[in-house]
Formats: structure tokens, C-alpha cells, sequence
């Protein structure tokens, strides 16, 4: 089992620009702007609560797009691979890219509940990957090599400078829990 690469970990460790986008946004409310707050802090807390927001498998993710390639459209069909059947299939190097869309509520008494939704595009580069596949569903496998980079902003505004993982091997083998990551039927 290989170890797992959290989102997380392709985030600074400080985004010290946090406090001023969030102070920007939310200074727009009369109650808020005559305030004295301690933006430090609450932009240390929205990091945090952004860490662990994005505290997911990089590998799980992946998978999930994995699930959807064509190329295993197949591998849902009962008839076509029978309950019980193990298949091994091998997807050759490819990129992949997502979009999520963390929200962080932040509420300072007395104002209203303020929803901050951050963008955070993932891209990542995988030279190759086994996948054993059963009952439909993707139940682990075994990469090659794995690069990813994650670019988190706030209303349009990079909160860093991209971040760039090295060009990993990743050794042994990864596994989902139980039954797997589902692999959707096509629709006829």
C-alpha cells in the first residue's frame, strides 16, 4: 500500500494573502468594516480550515476519473464482465485535471454567515497505470510515475504561486476501500 498524497500538501503551508482577500470581501458589509478584527488570525484560521477541507487522496481523486475513461465503460456491464471477475487494464500516460470548489463559512457576530467559495485547480501528470477492476468497480492498482501541481484562488485572485510536486515514483500498490471506486454504466 503506498503511502497517501493529500491534496493538501500541494497548498502552502501560509497563504498570508487569505486575510486580505477575505477582509476585502467581506469588509463590504457596514457591520464588518467598523470593526476592529484580527484579520492575522482569521486568515490563519481560514488556512487551516482550507487544509483540512482539502484533506483528500490525490489517488482517490484521480481514480474518480479514471472511473469515467471510455476506455472502461465496459467494465460495468454484467454481461459483459460477469460478478466476481477480476480484470487488469492498463491506461498508458495521460493527464488530468479538475476544478473543486471548497466553501469556507465565516461567521462574526453579530453579521450574518458569510459563504467564501475558493476555486483549487488540480492538474496532474501520470506516466502510466495498472488498474484491477471488479464487480464494476476499481479496487486498486499500481503507478508508475506521478507529477501534480494545484493552483488555489479567491474570486479570481491567486492566493500563491502555483504549487508543483516533483516528478514522483510512487512504489507498491494502492487500494480503495470496498467494493471500489464505481465505474458508471453508459446510458443507452
Amino acid at each position: 500500500m503506498t503511502e497517501s498524497i493529500r491534496l493538501s500538501q500541494l497548498i502552502p503551508e501560509r497563504l498570508d494573502s487569505v486575510a486580505e482577500q477575505v477582509r476585502a470581501h467581506m469588509c463590504d458589509d457596514k457591520q464588518v468594516a467598523g470593526m476592529k478584527l484580527a484579520w492575522d488570525y482569521i486568515g490563519k484560521e481560514l488556512g487551516d480550515s482550507l487544509r483540512s477541507v482539502l484533506d483528500c487522496d490525490l489517488i482517490e481523486l484521480i481514480a474518480g476519473g479514471w472511473a469515467k475513461a471510455a476506455e472502461l465503460a465496459a467494465f460495468a456491464d454484467p454481461d459483459k464482465h460477469p460478478p466476481g471477475e477480476r480484470s487488469l487494464v492498463e491506461l498508458g500516460a495521460h493527464d488530468f485535471s479538475r476544478k473543486l470548489h471548497p466553501v469556507i463559512a465565516v461567521t462574526i457576530a453579530p453579521c450574518p454567515c458569510v459563504e467564501l467559495t475558493f476555486d483549487f485547480a488540480l492538474t496532474a501528470q501520470v506516466d502510466g497505470v495498472r488498474l484491477s477492476i471488479r464487480d464494476g468497480h476499481i479496487t486498486g492498482g499500481d503507478l508508475g510515475e506521478l507529477s501534480a501541481s494545484a493552483q488555489l484562488s479567491y474570486q479570481g485572485t491567486p492566493l500563491h504561486p502555483a504549487a508543483e510536486s516533483r516528478k514522483i515514483a510512487v512504489p507498491g500498490r494502492f487500494s480503495f476501500a470496498a467494493p471500489g471506486i464505481r465505474i458508471p454504466r453508459l446510458s443507452v
